[in-house]
């Protein structure tokens, strides 16, 4: 007698050779669409290219769902290309890239991914907001000491919203000459209206320094007052995100105008333990098998997340070169330091 099993994400309890006839039907679909993406791709026909990867998508929902997850995640993050805006870029005050990243890649604290969720999530339902006169929440600072992701949330919330990440050149936005930085900052955020992104300010305390902090006052209080006009006007297709390692030299006036302000903390041993996991994954060290010493990294207490990522890759560049014989001794070092 056939077991009924239930697939996964399935509502309703199937046999598994219904279970199987099914996953049967699906692959053919599946099959059947390969040719018609890859002709779509060779020829550049956006349209189709679209049209084909959707009913992929739609194909793999009833008995593929985690596949269907990331393949939807996947053609919503792609179709978030630059040239969704319709200007040139500034080249010297942005940098107009497509997002690589998502929120899975990025470990973060329980708390801190409840409220990131909800940024997404508020910013996918404008058309439902509008409706009750509303806009989404779309300013947010991320602050914390260095290390720890602040950079690699900014990419992955313009990832999860499918839109062009912009980041602002720092080196461009400040200017040697008087009232340039602050004519920088209104070109950067009027290049922003042009078409939903994300733009991303990091070291946000060099231009929104508290203007009791510095000498040249009249200068400082010039480029606040003109990110204080910008955030006011700022789309409500455009977010902004400012990070921060020094929130407490921002400016009182522009913390006011972030709708969110999370803060990025050190990682506790379950932080180090899961990029542990992800740098160490068998699919990255093919033939070689370290998964053990995730466990053993996350306890080292180290100070970021950054130091973990790059103890993870010298044990893979490591089992490359020398085949692994000086893992030991890398895991040691940084236990005797």
């Amino acid at each position: 007698m056939n077991q009924i099993v239930q697939p996964e994400g399935a509502t309703e309890a199937v046999s598994p050779a219904e279970l199987k006839k099914r996953r049967k039907a699906t692959d053919a679909v599946i099959i059947k669409m390969i040719p018609k993406l890859v002709e779509a791709f060779q020829w550049r026909v956006d349209d189709q290219l679209r049209e084909v990867s959707q009913k992929l998508v739609d194909a793999t929902e009833e008995n593929y769902p985690s596949v269907h997850r990331s393949l939807e995640r996947l053609l919503r993050q792609t179709m978030a290309k630059p040239t969704a805006l319709p200007r040139k870029a500034p080249d010297n005050l942005v940098a107009l890239e497509q997002p690589r990243l998502l929120l899975e890649k990025v470990v973060l604290s329980p708390s801190v991914e409840r409220q990131v969720l909800d940024i997404i999530a508020e910013n996918h339902r404008q058309e439902e907001l509008a409706a009750f006169d509303l806009a989404p929440r779309h300013r947010v600072l991320l602050h914390g000491e260095p290390g720890n992701g602040k950079t690699m949330l900014a990419e992955a919330l313009a990832g999860e919203l499918g839109v062009p990440f912009l980041r602002v050149k720092y080196s461009g936005l400040i200017a040697s000459h008087l009232g340039e930085t602050g004519k920088n900052v209104e070109a950067i955020f009027d290049y922003a209206a042009s078409g939903p992104c994300v733009v991303f300010l990091d070291e946000f305390d060099g231009v929104g320094i508290k203007r009791d902090q510095t000498g040249d006052v009249t200068e400082m209080r010039r480029v606040t007052n003109q990110l204080l006009i910008s955030l006011d006007r700022l789309s409500p297709h455009c977010m902004f995100v400012a990070a921060t390692n020094s929130v407490q030299l921002v400016d009182e006036a522009l913390l006011r105008r972030f709708d969110f302000k999370v803060e990025i903390t050190a990682p506790d041993t379950e932080r180090c333990l899961r990029i542990a996991q992800m740098e160490l994954a068998r699919e990255r060290t093919p033939g070689k098998d370290v998964t053990h010493l995730a466990d053993q990294i996350a306890k080292l207490g180290l100070k970021n997340l950054n130091e973990v990522v790059n103890l993870c890759r010298q044990i893979r560049r490591d089992l490359v070169l020398n085949d692994g014989a000086g893992v030991a001794d890398i895991v040691q070092s940084v236990q005797r330091a």
